[in-house]
C-alpha cells in the first residue's frame, strides 16, 4: 500500500514549533529503532522538545534491510501512519535518505524518494570521501528537476579536510543539512568544530536531528538551535528549523540566510628569501 502525503504544510507565523526534516523512525528497516515501542518513545521526545512536524527519512542503498524493497518500505510507512498518524501534536511527512550511487537520478525519480513529493532530496556520502564524479552526478540530478540536500557534511572527513569542496557544491545550487548533535558535541570535538565552521560560512542551510533512537541519538533540536544562535544569531538559527524546512515541505524556494563563503583563502606572504608563496588558510 502506497501512502500519499499531503504536500502542503500550512504556514502558521505564530507557531513556535520546530520541523525535524531528517529522522529514522521506521523500526526494523535500517539502523534506527528496533521496535514500535522505541519509535513511540522517540515521538514523545520530539514533542517534548517542541517539534511539531517530522519527516521520516529511512536509509536507502546503505544500512537498509530487505534489499531496499519498495514494498517493505511502503508497508513500514503504512504501519507508521496507522499507529501515529492521528497524533494531533505533530504532523508526519515522508521522504528518504538516499546513499550516493551511479543510479541515483533514476532511483530518485522511479521510487519517488524526494521529501514530501517535493524537488528536494537527501543524499548521503560515505563518511570518509566524496565520490569522484559527484559534481556531474548532482548536475544530472538538478537537470532532472531535483535539488540535492547533502546529509550531515560535518561528519564527512573529506569535507572536514577540504571544506572548499562543500563550498563548490553549495555554490552550484546544492543544499546541506547540519546535525543538531554535531553542534552540541555529541559526535566529538573535531566534528563540532567542522559544524561551527560550516555554519559560520553559510555552507549549511538546514538543522535536523538525524535521530536514530531514544537514548544516544534523540530527536532533539532545541539544544542545537541554542548553540547555532550564538554563532549566527537567533533569527538564522530558528529559520534553519522553521522557515527553511517549511519551504522544503511546500516545495518552495528557500529564504536566503547568507551567501556561502569559501572557508579556504589563499594568502601570499614573503618567504625567507623574499620569494612569494601561497598557503591555504582555514578561517
Amino acid at each position: 500500500m502506497e501512502i500519499k502525503v499531503k504536500v502542503y504544510f500550512p504556514r502558521n507565523p505564530a507557531a513556535r514549533g520546530m520541523i525535524d526534516l531528517h529522522t529514522h523512525l521506521l523500526p526494523d528497516w535500517d539502523d534506527g529503532p528496533e521496535s514500535w515501542e522505541e519509535t513511540a518513545r522517540m515521538v514523545e521526545i520530539a514533542v517534548a522538545d517542541g517539534i511539531e512536524a517530522i519527516c521520516l527519512t529511512p536509509h536507502l542503498f546503505r544500512f537498509s534491510r530487505y534489499q531496499d524493497s519498495q514494498q517493505v518500505m511502503e508497508e513500514r510507512f503504512s504501519q507508521f501512519y496507522d499507529r501515529f498518524g492521528a497524533d494531533n501534536r505533530v504532523k508526519f511527512f515522508q521522504g528518504a535518505e538516499v546513499f550516493v550511487h551511479p543510479d541515483l537520478v533514476e532511483e530518485v525519480g522511479r521510487r519517488h524518494l524526494s521529501l514530501n513529493q517535493s524537488e528536494y532530496v537527501f543524499v548521503e556520502f560515505p563518511g570518509d570521501q566524496v565520490p569522484v564524479g559527484t559534481r556531474e552526478l548532482f548536475y544530472r540530478l538538478m537537470l532532472a528537476g531535483y535539488t540535492p540536500i547533502i546529509s550531515h557534511p560535518e561528519r564527512n572527513d573529506l569535507f572536514g579536510r577540504q571544506p572548499e569542496i562543500l563550498y563548490d557544491l553549495v555554490s552550484r545550487g546544492c543544499l546541506a543539512q547540519l546535525t543538531a548533535g554535531s553542534l552540541t558535541g555529541g559526535f566529538g570535538s573535531e566534528i563540532q568544530k567542522r559544524a561551527e565552521l560550516f555554519l559560520r560560512h553559510h555552507l549549511v542551510q538546514l538543522l535536523a536531528s538525524d535521530a536514530h533512537d531514544s537514548e544516544k541519538r534523540k530527536p532533539v533540536l532545541s539544544r542545537g538551535v541554542e548553540v547555532a544562535a550564538r554563532i549566527v544569531g537567533r533569527e538564522v538559527a530558528e529559520a534553519m528549523v522553521r522557515e527553511v524546512p517549511e519551504a522544503i515541505l511546500n516545495n518552495q524556494l528557500l529564504p536566503e540566510l547568507g551567501r556561502p563563503v569559501n572557508p579556504v583563502r589563499r594568502r601570499k606572504f614573503l618567504g625567507l628569501f623574499g620569494t612569494k608563496k601561497e598557503k591555504k588558510i582555514i578561517t
